[in-house]
């Protein structure tokens, strides 16, 4: 495999890049089954119909009552790759709108270790008029509709939150069941000045495993878990069986008079093989049936009584729910469960003699009517609201009635001996009062488990009185003999289990080692671009142990000025800053990540004024393929960008009175284009090519940003790949080339954009376009009235960035 077909692997999704290598692989059919089974089971019940495959993106989010936010505030984005600031002051309400989206994710919030990540603190907002609500509306690869998650409180516990999630076509089902619990482990789309603070100050195993979770084996490491335990089972019978043969050779030995044991010895013994015909007939030729009390003994002697320890467990869980029970009687809970039966009782009588207006318990007539009828519904909906903590209880205790009771078990046959105490034992699941049936049950289990213990020890003296030395061995041969057939048949199958699963082995040592690779070289890149004047190198990024080593740790090595040292002990607080970006970006954004978007709050803290301009050019490099938010109060970071021309969108955060919040757009790509233009269309005496070639090459820029948002989103709503949408743009040198894909999603078409713009956006469009087009050439275009022409423009940009999409 060459370099290139590597690389392409590693940064394929692990469940392709392994499906791909088991088709390559020279392995036989049946390990490859085996290695299908355990990686389909990994998948297995993880999915669900209204799961999404496509990668996510952020359309908006809406909160009221949340932290800052009183009143609705929404904050609206393009759902696409490219960089969003989000910016205001101190206290202006930008970092509730960051940990919204957090929250109507997970229902936490960043916490530092020791603390309760369902605990909010001083979550709610006292000037919000209605209960606190978080709309996230996402945009998903391959869907025309918009998806919404939304997270509400059932109380003032911020623990109490609920969320769901609704997917066009697919209903609304709870978030829980969307399946992306252990993408937002993994891959966190997330990060707060707290999360960045943690990522280096927390214990070395738990730095260890924040990056490896994203290296992505868990689906590897799950089947070869799944294969390694299979294998483990068969070996440990086939050993079982081995071990027990030498005392099952000398117990045959001891009775070499008679001639079962000698055929029996022979077979067990031949050199070679295992002669389990033989056996099986002698098996075969013993008596159908032995007198009556032989059998008897027999079944005295393998009797077992019940499992005490289970018993006693089930017998207290019963009555600690029952105590729980009694707890609650005469409370507010209970005695609104016993009025809710009253009236649902009152309110079946109506149901049955609708007509009959008299209340049957005090003959008072003319009471109940509909009004009443309305009034006593709705009193017993809030009544069975109150009367929840009574019925928990009873639930509770109706579940450890029946789980004591599925412990009371009988054999396919009773020795006649202990008839009477299992019938006392058995007839304990008839009982349906809760304390009887735990005080019975318990002395019941009691009592029956010290009679099987002297039967079972009475019986064994007997049979040995008997001479059942044979017949006891015949036992001890046929157990023997069918573990024995049972390594004989599964010997195959552990063959093909240790392939699969050294297969499986040597293929995630390979993929950890060269994601390992890619991820350092990442943080490494993205250090190199925000150390900027540090004389902090940072050499090299590994794991030390294993998952399961009790010591693990992320190493992290660096150099100054060509000194090896610990990067942690040579880094400034700035520095540190860096670097825990450095590790969070590139684990953020691995092709396994369902998220197409990255939140970050507060990211220049503590960063000298040329990390910032590092960190922009970082940010704006990832916005060419994931989309990326960034609230900040820091407004070196805005100047960064526009010191760097580096498209970027602006969001201004405001906060009045009544912690009323507002978000407006303030600069976008395509604004930033038009207000640049619409600046030089508003002084006067400017040079003549200032207006002939400066003004609409500024106005092509917006038209080409807004086809190429036209471009991304046609693209992702029909389902394809951005990475692929990304090469088609990166290779288009020419604006029409740009049209063309926003078009019809075809390069190849650009002789067809012409009529297309004609006919979607009328005559004068084409017009526009083409003298945009013209500012770049050397004689220019001639505008006659310049505001004028800004705002035709700018009205068509806004209709380009609307595209037309096949329902």
């Amino acid at each position: 495999m060459t370099e290139k077909e590597q690389h392409q692997q590693t940064a394929l999704p692990l469940a392709e890049t392994v499906a791909k290598r088991l088709a390559e692989s020279a392995l036989p059919e049946p390990v490859k089954a085996l290695i299908r089974e355990a990686l389909d089971s990994n998948a297995a019940g993880t999915a669900t119909s209204s799961a999404p495959s496509g990668r996510v993106y952020l359309d908006s989010v809406a909160v009221n009552g949340f932290r800052g936010i009183g009143p609705r505030a929404r904050l609206s984005l393009s759902p696409r790759p490219g960089v969003n600031l989000v910016v205001g002051r101190n206290g202006s309400g930008k970092s509730s709108l960051a940990d919204a989206i957090e929250v109507g994710f997970t229902g936490a919030r960043a916490h530092r270790p020791g603390q309760d990540a369902t605990r909010g603190g001083r979550w709610s907002n006292l000037h919000a008029g209605d209960d606190p609500t978080i709309e996230v509306k996402l945009a998903i690869r391959g869907d025309t509709g918009r998806s919404t998650l939304t997270r509400t409180w059932t109380s003032k516990e911020f623990g109490s939150s609920e969320a769901t999630f609704k997917r066009p076509g697919h209903g609304i089902v709870p978030l829980a069941g969307v399946g992306w619990d252990t993408a937002l482990a993994d891959h966190r789309p997330f990060l707060s000045y707290t999360d960045l603070d943690l990522m280096l100050t927390g214990k070395p195993s738990e730095r260890y495993d924040a990056i490896a979770a994203i290296l992505g084996m868990e689906l590897l490491s799950t089947a070869t878990n799944r294969l390694n335990a299979r294998e483990k089972a068969l070996t440990a019978a086939a050993k079982e069986m081995r071990d027990a043969l030498p005392g099952l050779k000398d117990a045959l030995y001891e009775l070499e008079n008679d001639d079962r044991a000698v055929q029996a010895l022979v077979a067990v013994d031949t050199p070679g093989a295992l002669d389990l015909d033989t056996i099986d007939e002698l098996l075969a030729g013993l008596p159908l049936a032995d007198d009556s009390r032989l059998a008897e003994l027999r079944v005295e002697a393998g009797v077992g009584g019940p499992d005490l320890e289970k018993v006693g467990q089930a017998v207290q869980r019963l009555r600690i729910a029952l105590a729980d029970v009694e707890d609650l009687r005469g409370t507010d809970a209970e005695n609104a469960r016993l009025h809710a039966d009253l009236l649902e009782k009152a309110l079946a009588h109506v149901d049955r003699h609708p007509y009959d207006d008299v209340c049957p318990a005090c003959g008072t007539e003319r009471v109940l009517g509909r009004e009443w009828y309305d009034r006593a519904s709705r009193q017993v909906a809030e009544l069975h609201r109150e009367a929840k903590a009574a019925e928990d209880a009873r639930s509770a205790v109706q579940t450890g009635a029946r789980d004591l009771q599925n412990l009371i078990e009988s054999p396919a046959r009773i020795p006649a001996s202990l008839d009477d105490p299992w019938t006392v034992w058995i007839n304990c699941r008839q009982i349906t009062d809760p304390v009887e049936l735990a005080r019975s049950a318990e002395e019941a289990a009691m009592v029956l488990a010290d009679a099987c213990d002297t039967i079972r020890m009475s019986a064994a003296r007997e049979l040995e009185e008997r001479d059942e030395r044979w017949s006891a061995l015949v036992v001890r041969l046929a157990a023997w003999a069918g573990r024995a057939r049972a390594a004989e048949r599964d010997k195959p199958l552990l063959s093909n289990l240790r392939k699969a699963v050294k297969w499986l082995k040597d293929l995630t040592t390979e993929l950890r080692e060269r994601r390992m690779e890619r991820f350092t070289s990442a943080t490494q890149d993205i250090w190199e671009r925000l150390r900027q004047e540090s004389n902090v190198d940072l050499t090299a990024v590994s794991l030390k142990g294993s998952e399961k080593a009790s010591v693990r740790k992320l190493v992290m090595a660096a150099s100054v000025d060509g000194q090896d040292a610990p990067a942690l002990d040579v880094m400034s607080q700035g520095e540190l800053h860096s670097l825990a970006l450095s590790l969070f970006l590139p684990r953020a954004t691995t092709a396994d990540s369902p998220f197409g978007f990255l939140v970050i709050d507060d990211p220049v803290q503590s960063m000298d004024p040329t990390k910032v301009y590092g960190l922009a050019q970082v940010l704006h490099e990832m916005g060419r393929h994931q989309q990326i938010v960034v609230f900040t109060h820091d407004t070196r970071l805005q100047k960064a960008f526009t010191d760097l021309e580096l498209p970027v969108a602006v969001f201004q955060v405001t906060r009045s009175e009544g912690s009323r919040v507002k978000v407006e757009c303030v600069d976008d790509p395509v604004a930033q284009a038009i207000g640049d233009a619409r600046a030089i269309a508003s002084t006067r005496g400017l040079p003549a090519e200032t207006y002939s070639h400066v003004l609409p090459g500024l106005c092509r820029i917006a038209l080409e940003n807004a086809f190429l948002e036209a471009a991304w989103i046609r693209h992702h709503r029909a389902g394809g790949s951005e990475r692929d949408l990304q090469d088609a743009l990166d290779s288009a040198e020419r604006f029409q080339e740009v049209a063309a894909i926003a078009l019809f999603g075809d390069v190849g078409r650009v002789g067809d954009v012409e009529s297309e713009v004609r006919r979607r956006y009328r005559d004068q469009a084409w017009l526009l376009i083409r003298k945009c087009q013209r500012g770049a050439h050397p004689d220019g275009t001639s505008i006659s009235v310049p505001h004028r022409f800004v705002s035709d423009v700018e009205d068509l940009a806004q209709k380009i960035r609307k595209p037309e999409v096949a329902a």
